[in-house]
């Protein structure tokens, strides 16, 4: 990791507050995209408290999550009882080739210095003709704004390493060994303060960085001052892939 504390150790620290603030994040509709049969041998890769899995272990037949922080392991084996969970590095996974024939990656990119590896261990683990949904923070393609986005997201969270545009991930998963099938898009809306509650940053100095680079928006979709603070917009993206046969 290049940021000043590992994704670990942020997460390690917020476990709780992330699990009881994040299980909602990922609209079951956009899940779907993901197909889950009962044959389904499904990898979550970074579960976190079992966001993704809890939404698709009960249409598999077995699910597995990974994930660096034995915090949120044991948040997801709560909340996904019957699931297998292993304490594993997304750039390196344990597990051997053709492994599943589904993995999910929930919002794990933007914390990991070389996300093309993540992307081919991914392949690796994935039987051909599986299907893959990555799901991140869509970034800016212009590199001035992306880069104002970086620097306030690191002072928000230091675990985080770099925002991808989408350009980028759709040519990382090309080769990488994927074929691109659907992309979408979610768009919130999310004050300063509730933001950064998430983080357990310190928000004065969120604000300061958010009025350094508010001619840019920040980097975000819009961005506008709220009384004290600020409320941004913000889009995630979904990629539905398929691993090439």
């Amino acid at each position: 990791m290049k940021a000043g504390r590992t994704a670990a150790e942020q997460f390690g620290r917020m476990a709780l507050t992330y699990a009881r603030r994040e299980l909602g994040r990922y609209p079951s509709e956009l899940v779907e995209l993901a197909r889950p049969s009962p044959g389904d041998r499904y990898l979550d890769v970074g579960t976190g408290p079992g966001t993704l899995a809890r939404l698709l272990s009960p249409r598999v037949s077995l699910t597995v999550g990974t994930d660096l922080t034995g915090e949120m392991l044991r948040l997801y084996v709560e909340a996904v009882p019957t699931a297998r969970a292993v304490q594993a590095d997304a750039l390196s996974l344990p597990f051997a080739e053709a492994s599943f024939s589904l993995v999910t990656n929930g919002s794990v990119l933007h914390h990991l210095d070389d996300p093309e590896r993540s992307l081919a261990e991914v392949a690796r683990v994935l039987s051909p003709g599986g299907r893959f949904l990555l799901i991140d923070m869509a970034g800016p393609e212009d590199p001035e704004r992306r880069s104002a986005r970086d620097k306030v997201e690191r002072v928000r969270d230091p675990s985080h390493v770099g925002i991808l545009p989408p350009s980028r991930v759709r040519a990382m998963l090309e080769k990488t060994g994927f074929e691109l099938r659907e992309e979408e898009r979610q768009a919130e809306e999310k004050s300063d303060e509730d933001w950064v509650r998430l983080a357990g940053g310190d928000l004065r100095s969120v604000r300061q960085a958010l009025a350094a680079h508010e001619s840019l928006k920040a980097g975000f979709v819009a961005l506008w001052r709220h009384g004290e603070g600020f409320v941004f917009r913000r889009e995630r993206a979904y990629y539905l892939a398929v691993k090439r046969t």
